[in-house]
């Protein structure tokens, strides 16, 4: 048996500047952090001489062909897998569609996965690299590539996108007492809403290409992608409550899906509660969402507020590891050492 585990993640800052359209005409910068929220990817044997694929729903086929999962098809066709008797699973810790970067978490851990398998040896940047290969270039899924990276490497971590594609990883320099200080003070919670994220995401791509307003305000969103960084590593925790007004502000510019009656609601309820700032994690339209406040006993309204509300709070803390195979007992595909990529 073989098992992987993932982290989910939040972008601190810089969100959407991971997209291709934008980085390769102005680069990109994101400032993106794991959580100890996870996708867990296990492979097995089966006694039966069929594939077999249990995710959402489950699958039995003979050959990686004719699965339906569009991700686990592309990724065992990468690795060449051709062995019948072998079933892979998953199981996460939040819902997907919830602007998590679940969709990723799952790709980079069925590829860690696979890579355990066949006895292929990648490193944390070939397995990002291969899960932005699989849903942009193979899938043509719009989206980003921070969350690939974050998932691969963990961590609080900037993501400079370089206009060659290249990805530039750097672990923030954040003391401690400043992580335990995002812990306390960022909070996460559910607003019931799931979305799909590749919707606003091409909507973003063609405000882009259009050279909108929607290109003005991801520049916005890049600056003060770099000034987070900036106060993390300062210790300034205090002041990432104004950035993420500003972002909040930036971000309802790039579409007219990123929020909705319900949303703005929940963001003036938290404000009125006591909130600093806040802004919905990840493309946007539903989700998570992220409310700061160094207040303690702010913190215990706007916590009793979100609940009268109908929503459910997500406890985390951030993880440092990255994609992790957790069991590795052995199993081995039959034709190891192999990637068709």
């Amino acid at each position: 048996m073989i098992i992987t585990r993932t982290p989910l993640r939040i972008c601190l800052g810089g969100g959407g500047t991971d997209v291709k359209d934008y980085y390769e005409q102005h680069g990109g910068y994101v400032v993106s952090a794991a959580l100890n929220q996870y996708i867990y990817i296990v492979i097995h044997n089966n006694f039966e001489k069929s594939i077999r694929i249990c995710y959402s729903k489950r699958e039995i086929v003979n050959t990686a062909d004719e699965v339906h999962h569009p991700v686990v098809r592309e990724a065992m066709k990468l690795f060449d897998i051709t062995d019948k008797g072998i079933e892979i699973i998953s199981f996460a810790d939040a819902p997907s569609d919830t602007g998590l970067g679940s969709s990723s978490s799952f790709t980079v851990g069925l590829i860690g996965a696979l890579a355990a398998y066949k006895r292929v040896k990648m490193t944390k940047y070939e397995i990002a690299e291969m899960a932005c290969h699989i849903e942009r270039d193979l899938l043509k899924e719009a989206g980003g590539k921070q969350d690939q990276y974050i998932a691969a490497f963990g961590g609080i971590t900037v993501l400079n996108f370089q206009r060659d594609g290249k990805v530039i990883v750097s672990p923030v320099q954040i003391s401690h007492e400043s992580v335990a200080a995002l812990e306390k003070n960022v909070m996460l919670f559910y607003t019931g809403i799931r979305r799909n994220s590749f919707k606003v995401q091409q909507a973003l791509i063609r405000g882009v290409k259009k050279q909108t307003r929607t290109l003005e305000s991801l520049h916005e969103i890049k600056k003060l992608g770099l000034e987070t960084e900036e106060i993390l590593r300062n210790g300034e925790i205090d002041r990432y409550a104004d950035f993420l007004k500003q972002h909040w502000e930036a971000k309802q510019k790039l579409s007219d899906m990123i929020s909705n009656g319900k949303i703005n609601d929940l963001y003036e309820k938290a404000m009125k509660s006591g909130a600093q700032g806040g802004k919905i994690i990840g493309a946007g339209g539903g989700g998570y969402l992220l409310l700061y406040c160094a207040n303690d006993k702010n913190r215990t309204l706007i916590r009793r507020a979100m609940k009268e509300a109908g929503l459910e709070e997500l406890h985390y803390s951030f993880d440092s590891t990255g994609v992790t195979v957790l069991v590795d007992d052995g199993m081995r595909s039959k034709k190891s050492n192999e990637v068709l990529v």
